[in-house]
């Protein structure tokens, strides 16, 4: 059985899931655990969108991955070889960090809003967990690494920027941590329109730009 050949519409999906998924995530997100106050971190921890929202996180995460891996088959050039490597390898490492901060969170809140408040206590050992943040920083950087990758190689195919503003926004996942939330808000509204501006572009690239060769670059700098 033949198979298909890759073309840039097998983009579309990660694409957009990436890009819906992490707006949903940091627009419904209940913000209550920014505040400092015992009964609003309860709260934000036993809500339902707490769950909807992590879970909508951390596939857009994971879909960073596969939009790295569907761009190497496209491509298979050595930057998407790059951003293949490590944006699987990143979706992998983040993905028990958000288990526990989905799940577990969600039972401590639980227990916190139902008369046992000490419960509250667990927060910083689950958040805090010396290998928990380690894996969750290491792949956090990985799919920086994989989304200034994947950048760089569609701007060298096809001679567009267009990938830029996805790619430096999924470098800037980690430090948006930081951000108060109305910052991650913006940050979630950006990063879908970066992904809707790249899903733009690859449909014109379908029929307006072909990728052009490393070797067919090369030959045009010689000339």
């Amino acid at each position: 059985m033949s198979r298909t050949a890759p073309t840039t519409q097998h983009l579309a999906a990660p694409l957009i899931g990436t890009g819906l998924l992490m707006a949903i995530y940091l627009l419904a997100r209940p913000y209550g655990d920014t505040t400092g106050d015992d009964a609003a971190v309860a709260g934000a921890f036993a809500s339902t969108w707490w769950i909807v929202a992590h879970l909508c996180g951390a596939l857009a995460l994971a879909s960073i991955g596969r939009l790295a891996l569907r761009l190497h088959d496209l491509l298979a050039t050595a930057w998407t070889r790059v951003a293949r490597l490590t944006g699987l390898a990143g979706a992998v490492l983040v993905l028990p960090y958000y288990g526990a901060e989905t799940f577990g969170l969600y039972a401590v809140g639980r227990s916190a809003v139902n008369g046992t408040p000490a419960a509250l206590e667990l927060v910083d050992p689950i958040r805090n967990h010396p290998a928990a943040l380690t894996t969750f920083g290491v792949g956090l950087l990985l799919l920086a690494v994989s989304g200034l990758a994947m950048a760089a190689g569609w701007s060298r195919a096809y001679t567009s920027a267009a990938a830029w503003p996805l790619g430096v926004l999924i470098a800037a996942v980690l430090p948006q941590f930081y951000l108060p939330p109305v910052g991650r808000q913006a940050f979630g509204v950006l990063y879908l329109l970066a992904a809707i501006w790249w899903l733009i572009h690859t449909r014109t690239a379908t029929t307006a730009a072909a990728p052009v060769a490393d070797g067919a670059l090369r030959a045009a700098v010689r000339a």
